[in-house]
């Protein structure tokens, strides 16, 4: 695949501010204990269905969702690179996932704050639950969520952002507070200048200069975006069978 591709590629997994997020997608192959492939997954709040498509790209069966179900273009775009035939769509909840100890990963991004909208911390943490119980014992939650940032974040997502005002953002403290009943949780933060930017180009010039200079100098309670890895135990489950082969990562 060339770089051109490459890029097209990456802009139909991540969709937005792609030099910030995309690190995601390395933070969870590299922080992981599966690999995707032969994998069940579960996407929740996918919209366009990036990361169903990347999961379904690495060889795992994936349950693409969302609250009203996936868009026709998520369904086209898998279409085009070939993966429909292991993607399967649902309209789901977050709130009332129907599945119990069913998928060896769920992933999500930015989906936290709007399930939390105009205040509602007790359904962020609902969901993490309903996620929680969804997962086999030894899967893992692979998460991108959006975090409060920096003052000047919150002035400008206030006036600028149309849903900054009631969408819900979280703190890295409150993060660890949900995942609290799983073990292995790790996270990386980032963004500083990239959601700046009013154009997906300028996102990008911004974004590089926030891994040139920005993450590195600036508190990581200001930055705006986490991710990471977060494991179900096998111990609730003694016995329980590994749930995909480990990676070589």
């Amino acid at each position: 695949m060339n770089t051109r591709s490459q890029r097209v590629l990456l802009a139909d997994i991540v969709e937005w501010d792609v030099a910030n997020w995309a690190p995601a997608l390395w933070y969870w192959t590299q922080h992981s204990a599966l690999s995707p492939t032969g994998c069940r997954a579960l996407e929740i709040g996918s919209r366009h269905g990036g990361l169903s498509l990347w999961l379904a790209l690495r060889g795992a069966h994936v349950v693409c969702s969302d609250l009203d179900g996936p868009t026709d273009v998520a369904i086209e775009k898998h279409q085009r690179y070939g993966v429909s035939a292991r993607i399967t769509y649902e309209d789901i909840d977050a709130l009332n996932i129907p599945y119990d100890n069913a998928f060896d990963i769920i992933v999500m991004k930015s989906v936290l704050g709007g399930v939390g909208r105009d205040g509602h911390i007790e359904r962020q943490r609902a969901a993490v639950s309903q996620m929680y119980k969804a997962l086999k014992p030894g899967g893992e939650l692979w998460f991108a969520e959006n975090l409060v940032g920096s003052p000047v974040h919150r002035a400008l997502r206030g006036r600028f952002v149309t849903w900054g005002g009631s969408w819900r953002y979280l703190s890295i403290a409150e993060l660890s507070s949900f995942l609290s009943p799983f073990e292995a949780a790790r996270c990386g933060t980032r963004g500083v200048m990239g959601t700046l930017g009013r154009t997906e180009r300028q996102r990008e010039i911004l974004g590089r200069l926030d891994a040139l200079f920005f993450n590195a100098v600036v508190p990581r309670r200001w930055h705006y975006v986490a991710f990471g890895v977060a494991r179900k135990p096998h111990a609730q489950y003694p016995g329980a069978p590994d749930a995909c082969a480990a990676s070589a990562a």
